[in-house]
């Protein structure tokens, strides 16, 4: 999805780029919504050096190829338009940028929309046909490592990886590169992602929280107690009994459930470390019990929806919409999507996960890959070569400050153009935590000199400046990027690591492929049994099911790919 304005552009996530992720996320310039990412420097020619010599005024990338070094690739889209006037999957902005400052020639075999993409490179590995370098899927790359059909990179990632590319990968999580590690030699580049942008946010309606005079929630305790008022003590004062302190849905994966597990220690589908290092399945936890008993408690006393069991996302959006909750676990973009659109004249308040006790809350994350790692084609001439790609993506798409930049390579709304498909490769990273340090510090400057930031920046402060002077309109942009807004909570997240990522990072065992869907339907069915009034005891019964219905037999195998690590 791609909406029209100023600086549009987008990072689609699927899952969560796993969890939640995901990311991708779509940033527009509706009533007030920030824009998205960014471009860098402009193409600049470089005196040719010895082929694979170490440029070290680039930070250890390779020097320019003299001659032009020519590499294969296939790529995948998001069905719109993203070439200009006379361009082509070989002959592009990016394309031709690439060639004039590094000396590579990319040509791409094919070009097939994201939903085609994994079926293509399916039939690609089995014809035998490799191009030089590729993303797959954590499947296909067991598969080409197995077959001995990649390239080992651990050396060249050492030495020709800037300093950017490996900052930005080591931010993702220490497992993510392990994850690409086979018999510890690196044997792909992840694609990282933005798994730490999709984690939990408290959401509160701000007219409801003043109404009551509230403090910022300091733990779990006050979140119940917010919902009691929010259910009980007409919020909205229209003299009925119509509203609900607390928005969950049927979709127990999301984040309106996973934000009130995670304030308990309590962590869904993902595999922690035990007091022993062992891999323990997080969904039959003591920790699990509890949150769900505290959700029954919810439940009987109406502070949650009755009939939160049969209602989709949309259906208790529709109820956000009417006024009827005043508080749900969102996302840090729950400003601009959803309830900039639900409620346009009302405030939304957001806050950290907060703790049932001392101990602060960790949030859920997914491996943090997009789905992808990048691998290279065993007996590749220059397999070095990727790290150009990956630098050319950071400086033109994150770190540029230049608007004409930023329309030439990534967004042009007048043609309606996301040319930031045409890069060859791509690394996601997270970025609200960076945006709102830029921004604040401007802010606070006496100049409010906003050429340092940017464009996405500038579209942002842009939106902060006009919530200040009293249009209410960019209240989704001040919640986000303001001073107290969802950027400053990134930052806490990021400076105390308040992460919990799980803990295996391989393919799917045997034993998960036979008997997960059916492990997964049972844990299901007896959550929403215990919130909907069942004994927390069910809780019990569950976990040694679990266990004789394939969970051991998981268990035991996701431990000894542990050793094997």
């Amino acid at each position: 999805m791609v909406k029209k304005g100023k600086y549009a552009s987008v990072i689609v996530l699927s899952l969560v780029l796993l969890l939640v992720t995901a990311l991708a996320g779509c940033s527009t310039k509706e009533s007030g919504t920030a824009a998205t990412q960014t471009p860098s420097a402009a193409p600049s020619s470089e005196a040719p050096v010895k082929q694979g010599d170490v440029d070290n005024a680039s930070g250890g990338l390779p020097a320019k190829y003299e001659p032009a070094i020519k590499l294969n690739t296939v790529m995948a889209n998001y069905s719109y338009t993203k070439f200009g006037a006379g361009d082509t999957t070989d002959n592009n902005v990016w394309t031709r940028y690439i060639k004039d400052k590094y000396g590579i020639e990319i040509h791409s075999l094919w070009d097939v929309p994201f939903a085609q993409y994994e079926q293509k490179v399916n039939l690609m590995i089995a014809s035998g046909d490799m191009p030089d370098f590729l993303g797959v899927t954590p499947s296909q790359f067991k598969q080409l490592s197995d077959a001995g059909e990649l390239e080992d990179l651990t050396d060249i990632y050492n030495k020709y990886a800037s300093d950017t590319i490996k900052e930005v990968i080591a931010s993702a999580g220490a497992e993510v590169l392990e994850s690409a590690q086979v018999k510890g030699r690196l044997m792909a580049i992840p694609w990282t992602g933005v798994a730490k942008e999709g984690v939990p946010i408290l959401w509160i309606r701000k007219d409801w929280y003043e109404k009551f005079d509230l403090q910022p929630p300091k733990s779990m305790s006050d979140v119940l107690k917010i919902a009691e008022l929010f259910a009980t003590k007409d919020p909205d004062g229209n003299n009925k009994n119509d509203t609900f302190g607390f928005g969950l849905n049927k979709e127990l994966g999301d984040n309106s459930l996973v934000g009130f597990l995670n304030g308990y220690h309590a962590y869904r589908d993902i595999w922690i470390k035990d007091a022993q290092g062992n891999l323990v399945f997080s969904d039959i936890q003591p920790e699990m019990k509890t949150a769900l008993t505290q959700l029954q408690t919810l439940y009987k006393n109406g502070w949650i929806d009755k009939e939160f069991g049969v209602k989709d996302p949309q259906k208790v959006e529709e109820n956000i919409g009417s006024g009827k909750i005043g508080m749900f676990f969102g996302n840090m973009g729950s400003a601009a999507s959803p309830l900039q659109q639900l409620t346009p004249n009302n405030e939304w308040l957001p806050f950290a996960v907060p703790s049932v006790d001392d101990q602060e809350a960790k949030l859920q994350i997914p491996l943090n890959i997009y789905n992808y790692y990048w691998v290279v084609k065993k007996g590749t001439a220059n397999p070095e070569a990727i790290f150009p790609l990956m630098q050319t993506w950071l400086d033109l798409f994150y770190n540029n400050t230049s608007d004409e930049l930023y329309k030439q390579y990534n967004y042009n709304s007048e043609a309606d153009v996301a040319s930031w498909m045409n890069a060859p490769m791509k690394i996601y990273k997270t970025k609200r935590a960076t945006n709102h340090l830029a921004e604040m510090k401007v802010l606070n400057s006496e100049s409010k000199d906003t050429s340092g930031l940017t464009p996405e920046q500038r579209d942002n402060f842009a939106g902060i400046q006009k919530y200040l002077a009293g249009d209410k309109k960019f209240w989704n942009v001040y919640m986000q990027d303001g001073p107290e807004g969802t950027g400053k909570i990134a930052v806490d997240y990021l400076e105390k690591d308040l992460y919990m990522p799980t803990q295996f990072t391989g393919t799917p065992t045997p034993a998960m492929v036979q008997k997960r869907a059916n492990l997964d339907k049972l844990r299901d069915q007896t959550y929403l049994k215990i919130i909907q009034g069942a004994s927390p005891d069910e809780f019990d019964k569950f976990v040694e099911q679990w266990k004789k219905l394939g969970g051991d037999e998981i268990t035991k195998e996701v431990n000894e790919w542990l050793k094997s690590k």
